[in-house]
């Protein structure tokens, strides 16, 4: 995931690696990654976004898009959507040289008044089985902001 075309969230072309080096290099950072998906005709877009954080200071954003065949069901979106955020989240921390809190933002919604929250149980035991810290809705703002923006636009 790492080798794929990231991008700042303004659109330029970064290395991800290097720019992530940088980012990480002192040890109070967080580090939280969060996909979202967009149905279109024929294909399902989805963008996952990146985000360093040094609390109180600010932070650093980066995001990659990629796309598949429509998919229609909204469990196996939900679940790829995850496992984009996971699959970075494994690569991305074995280059940190300090250990950081790493975070999976999932866009599901627990409330059962969404159908997304038929998954939610699925989705956080996909994540807290890696190793990660997990967030959903309404606290997953990497996936339900960050990234929701990018692929809508």
């Amino acid at each position: 995931m790492i080798e794929l075309r990231w991008k700042t969230i303004d659109g330029r072309p970064i290395d991800l690696r290097k720019e992530f080096m940088e980012a990480v290099k002192e040890g109070d950072r967080e580090v939280h990654i969060g996909t979202d998906s967009q149905q279109k005709t024929g294909v399902t877009s989805f963008v996952t976004v990146l985000v360093v954080l040094q609390p109180g200071k600010g932070g650093r954003a980066f995001c990659v898009k990629d796309k598949s065949p429509r998919i229609r069901s909204l469990r196996e979106r939900l679940l790829k959507e995850v496992w984009l955020s996971v699959s970075l989240g494994m690569e991305l921390e074995r280059l940190m040289p300090v250990k950081s809190p790493l975070t999976i933002h999932i866009d599901a919604n627990p409330d059962v008044k969404f159908r997304s929250s038929d998954h939610v149980k699925e989705l956080v035991g996909m994540v807290v089985g890696q190793g990660f810290r997990s967030l959903v809705k309404p606290d997953s703002w990497c996936a339900t902001n960050c990234a929701d923006r990018i692929v809508k636009s």
